[in-house]
């Protein structure tokens, strides 16, 4: 059922994608993380669980022993009665079978679940600390594209007033108020904006055939990624890194064999029967003897155990210290990187409040110039200079935007949310 809901959910994103042309970074990371070669080792960490616990499971399961011997076996007795002759047979034949059912085994079976159980979610832990970088490459490429499709919307909008001040200037021409040159001026102007813009289209197309890669799906070239919300929220997040969880489960394991060690300690006791056939059997004057039956009660203690004790408890110690160490300096150093984040965020906020007051002043001043082209008193290479102080304003606007929405979404990874 879950598999069909993914299929039906995966459709209906694949569909909104070709059909409305839009597509989100959150839509990109699960379809990158489904597609990704690796993640069909969930599925098999999982069986392989399943069976060795199955295993696991068995030891208290009914053993059952069969020992058959057969051919010339010398020095069994033979007993006839009085006057009568001794029997021989050269041929005999010896069957020994035996029955064990283990009642209390100190634990064992428990421990080695437990160990089974903590080694695959280490694995399951280790494969998300692999999928964790793909999250980050998906995030850039995202964010890449999105950054190429402001700067080519805004090229066009620069095109667009450099083609309406053209105008502008051949009714002047006309009018014997302006020079051609002014008209030749933008011209230049414009072809830059094309080249700029075909490069951008050239970059853009890259980056998208690498994120079509990821996610395995065709990406329209018309496609529009969604540009994500500011939110920040995410400054609360806890740390949610899977390397955590991989820590947890690796002293969950170190645990576990510390737990087999102990039930290794303690003697195994159980259920025995023996039986004992003998073919054609040994005379004792008037009966014969076929069989011999034993059962009762087992113990099995191997007392070599002991004497490793001591040493398995230091060195469960030492191994739960080491992951103590891992942890607090992965902790340090991911602290010391979601600190640089936010102070790069804090940085890309002050510059986007400075490019708002930049942009607004540059426009100012480009209007003023317009003004003053139209009344003779500025040229053309200058009203010019200032349509492309105010476009640059507007492309760091748009780049510190887009360069903080990376930082959030970096945080956010490098926080595991």
């Amino acid at each position: 059922m879950k598999n069909i809901l993914r299929s039906i959910l995966f459709g209906i994103s694949f569909y909104s994608t070709q059909v409305f042309g839009q597509i989100t970074l959150e839509e990109c990371q699960t379809k990158a993380r489904e597609n990704f070669p690796l993640i069909q080792q969930y599925e098999l960490i999982e069986q392989t669980r399943e069976y060795t616990l199955s295993n696991a499971g068995k030891a208290f399961l009914p053993q059952l022993d069969v020992t058959l011997i057969g051919g010339v076996i010398e020095g069994l007795p033979s007993f006839g009665a009085p006057g009568s002759e001794s029997s021989s047979t050269e041929f005999n034949m010896i069957s020994m079978v035996q029955f064990n059912q283990v009642i209390w085994d100190g634990g064992l079976t428990k421990a080695s679940k437990a160990a089974t159980t903590a080694n695959a979610e280490i694995e399951k832990a280790n494969l998300e600390v692999s999928l964790y970088s793909l999250e980050e490459r998906v995030n850039n490429l995202f964010f890449g594209v999105l950054l190429i499709e402001e700067q080519i919307a805004q090229m066009e909008i620069l095109k667009s007033t450099l083609q309406r001040n053209m105008k502008r200037v051949e009714v002047a021409v006309e009018n014997g108020t302006a020079f051609k040159s002014d008209i030749d001026e933008i011209k230049v102007e414009v072809i830059n904006v094309d080249q700029k813009v075909a490069e951008l289209q050239f970059n853009k197309k890259a980056y998208l055939n690498v994120l079509a890669a990821m996610i395995g799906e065709t990406i329209p070239p018309k496609t529009k990624l969604e540009r994500p919300a500011i939110d920040d929220s995410f400054i609360a997040l806890e740390n949610n890194r899977p390397e955590l969880n991989l820590y947890q489960n690796q002293e969950f394991l170190i645990e576990a064999k510390s737990n087999i060690d102990k039930a290794m300690l303690y003697p195994k006791i159980g259920i025995m029967g023996i039986g004992t056939f003998i073919q054609p059997g040994v005379d004792f004057g008037t009966s014969k003897l076929n069989n011999i039956l034993v059962g009762g009660l087992s113990l099995n203690w191997t007392l070599g155990n002991l004497y490793q004790n001591n040493n398995n408890k230091k060195l469960t110690e030492i191994n739960l210290q080491k992951v103590k160490v891992q942890r607090e300096t992965f902790l340090f150093n991911t602290n010391l990187e979601l600190t640089q984040t936010q102070q790069e965020l804090d940085k890309f906020k002050t510059l986007i409040d400075q490019d708002k007051e930049l942009l607004t002043l540059k426009s100012g001043i480009k209007q003023a110039y317009e003004v003053k082209y139209e009344n003779g008193v500025s040229t053309m290479s200058q009203l010019l200079d200032k349509v492309n102080d105010e476009n640059a304003a507007k492309q760091n606007l748009i780049m510190h935007e887009i360069q903080y929405l990376m930082k959030v979404y970096q945080y956010k990874n490098k926080s595991g949310n």
